[in-house]
């Protein structure tokens, strides 16, 4: 059923005048979106910029960019985000280097040619639903702090769109939950600290957050169980060369992890409630133990 909405859905087709860009949108726009067409990868990031899209489809045959160095540029545009759909058309089976590329670029799905139109049509649908009702939430409630970090709501709501982009891409999905450890676990200096290596060892497609006043989740995307663990000790050697000279805090972090999204559903809040959950019994433990895994209940 077509969307219905106080204005069409706005669709920037990206890709040369031949190719399988011009089939798409004409799909599009018989379902009633309005749609914009930008024919190289400047192109496509000068008019993203201007006027945000709902949803963007890229064709890899750019003559100026390669696809997933665009992809990776509106992801740091601040008008587009990483809310914003981006699926990338695909005339081949995507190879697993292909898909997990692609996943730290920021592509939400593949989209397989020869289209099927019924079944194009209704991800295109679900894609702009999915965005309008996030930009919503975003604007009703506050989801991130005047330093950049998430706040937990606006956490929950990445971790959503970071699921759905690993069960496409049949990729893993971590939550690292992290804290310092100090005699006053609300020290200023110590959270300072885990917060600027956070800033340095973050990657573009990782969602950073606070869940606490001392504490703070990562989801990372294609990220596995062993992958948070090699995350958290790279954070812990970013928080000793952050502290320099002086003593560098303790950390205690906690973790779960699904190997594949798409064998292993899971729930977003799931997986950050564990997270947190070992985090918990992580900062029980003593030093040798400071990182934990979430074990069940």
């Amino acid at each position: 059923m077509p969307l219905v909405r106080t204005r069409p859905p706005q669709l920037l087709v990206v890709g040369p005048h031949t190719g399988l860009g011009p089939e798409l949108a004409q799909l599009a726009e018989r379902r009633g979106y309005t749609v914009r067409r930008a024919y190289a990868g400047a192109q496509a990031l000068e008019q993203a910029h201007a006027a945000p899209p709902d949803l963007l489809v890229l064709d890899p045959s750019l003559p100026d960019m390669d696809v997933l160095e665009v992809s990776r540029a509106l992801r740091d545009d601040p008008n587009v985000g990483p809310g914003t759909p981006l699926l990338l058309i695909a005339a081949l089976r995507p190879t697993v280097s292909q898909h997990h590329a692609a996943l730290r670029a920021g592509v939400w799905e593949f989209l397989r040619h020869p289209f099927q139109t019924e079944a194009i049509a209704t991800k295109l649908d679900t894609y702009v639903l999915l965005k309008l009702d996030a930009d919503r939430a975003r604007r009703e409630n506050g989801v991130a702090e005047a330093d950049g970090f998430y706040t937990v709501r606006g956490l929950a709501l990445r971790a959503q769109e970071l699921a759905l982009q690993a069960f496409h891409h049949a990729e893993p999905l971590a939550c690292v939950a992290l804290a310092p450890v100090t005699a006053d676990e609300r020290s200023g200096r110590a959270v300072d600290l885990v917060a600027r290596a956070l800033r340095a060892t973050g990657r573009r497609s990782d969602a950073i957050g606070r869940v606490g006043p001392a504490e703070f989740a990562v989801i990372a995307p294609g990220t596995d169980r062993v992958g948070a663990v090699l995350f958290a000790e790279r954070l812990a050697r970013a928080v000793k060369t952050e502290a320099g000279s002086a003593s560098a805090p303790g950390l205690r972090a906690g973790y779960d992890a699904v190997g594949n999204a798409r064998y292993t559903p899971v729930e977003p809040k799931n997986l950050l409630a564990r997270a947190t959950t070992a985090l918990r019994t992580a900062k029980g433990m003593s030093a040798p133990n400071w990182i934990q895994a979430f074990q069940g209940m």
